[in-house]
C-alpha cells in the first residue's frame, strides 16, 4: 500500500466514524421525540377529560336553575 491509499483509508475511516456517531445521537434525539409526543398525548387526553367533566357540570347545573325556574313559574 502507498502512503496516498493509507492516508485515504484514514480519512474514510474518519469520516465512518463521525457518520456512526450522527446516527447514534440522531437515534437518542428520535427516541426523545418519541417520549416527548407520548407524554404530550396524556396531557391531551387529560385535558379532552376535563372538558368533558365541565360540560356535564355544566349541563347537571343548566338542568337544574331550568326545573327551579319552571317550577318557579307553575
Amino acid at each position: 500500500m502507498t502512503s496516498d491509499e493509507k492516508q485515504c483509508l484514514l480519512r474514510l475511516e474518519d469520516k465512518l466514524d463521525h457518520i456512526h456517531k450522527d446516527v447514534e445521537k440522531n437515534a437518542k434525539e428520535i427516541s426523545n421525540i418519541k417520549k416527548e409526543m407520548s407524554d404530550m398525548k396524556a396531557t391531551i387526553n387529560i385535558g379532552r377529560g376535563a372538558v368533558r367533566t365541565l360540560v356535564w357540570v355544566g349541563t347537571i347545573i343548566t338542568a337544574i336553575i331550568g326545573a327551579v325556574k319552571i317550577g318557579e313559574s307553575v
